[in-house]
């Protein structure tokens, strides 16, 4: 992570020390699972099911393949937020960093409370700002202000890029909120971020900017972008075909085995 970034992460109260001290994404998950203490049986058998473990897989493998063809076709798939960031995120996609299970992080300033927060990824290109929430394939539920608060995360790390509230889903919205059932993800937002905020902060001014911010996809479309890219990929060396075969399998063999009941 580039100097620039970490001194705007300090500056809002939002380092991480996972984000900083260890390197791989695999590394980063075992810091992740050594702090669940007794519920680390819960991962037997590989962790099936688990949105941390699913996540670490998947954009792994994305991260090494060529990103033009595979990541630019999840980018693709994407439904919602501004076009133009979309676009500019498949167009920088070649200079994107990812920041998978960045542990946590806090979202803290002068008008918002301090708050823990655990983004499952970070994506940056040049002009893009992405926070990645990824939800379990099987059935799962938000806390109640949990949309709230990732969502003002994502514009105030964004620091002059476009930002991107990126939700990996089981399913097309409405997403299930702990306590209040299923909701359209923007009232999900609305009902809970006068509360990210200190008291009586107006939130008039990013209220608006939920539409062009906050974009999901579910797994299965992120699946479907993976297999046709795999389809139309070719590198015309077949030892960096075959890897990329290899690859892009790893990501669709993870999406079905987490779908799959144990």
């Amino acid at each position: 992570m580039p100097c620039s970034r970490q001194l705007t992460l300090v500056s809002l109260g939002l380092m991480s020390a996972a984000s900083t001290s260890i390197p791989s994404i695999i590394g980063r998950l075992l810091q992740e699972l050594s702090w669940t203490g007794e519920l680390i049986t819960r991962y037997r058998g590989g962790g099936r099911g688990f949105e941390n473990v699913l996540s670490a897989e998947v954009l792994q493998a994305l991260d090494f393949l060529p990103r033009q063809a595979f990541f630019g076709a999840v980018i693709q798939a994407v439904h919602g937020a501004s076009a133009t960031a979309r676009q500019l995120l498949r167009d920088e996609a070649e200079a994107a960093e990812f920041l998978v299970l960045p542990g946590e992080m806090y979202l803290q300033a002068a008008d918002i409370p301090k708050v823990q927060i655990q983004p499952d990824a970070i994506i940056t290109s040049p002009h893009v700002h992405c926070l990645v929430e990824a939800k379990r394939i099987r059935q799962s539920s938000f806390q109640p202000r949990q949309l709230a608060r990732e969502f003002v995360m994502a514009q105030r790390l964004a620091d002059g890029r476009h930002p991107l509230f990126l939700l990996l889903l089981s399913g097309p919205p409405p997403v299930r909120v702990r306590g209040r059932g299923r909701l359209a993800i923007r009232d999900a937002i609305t009902a809970e971020l006068s509360g990210v905020f200190s008291t009586g902060a107006d939130v008039a001014q990013i209220e608006p900017l939920i539409e062009d911010t906050v974009c999901w996809l579910t797994w299965a479309e992120l699946a479907d972008g993976i297999e046709a890219a795999k389809r139309g990929f070719t590198s015309g060396v077949p030892t960096v075909d075959t890897a990329m075969q290899r690859l892009s399998d790893a990501i669709l063999k993870a999406v079905k085995w987490h779908g799959n009941e144990a």
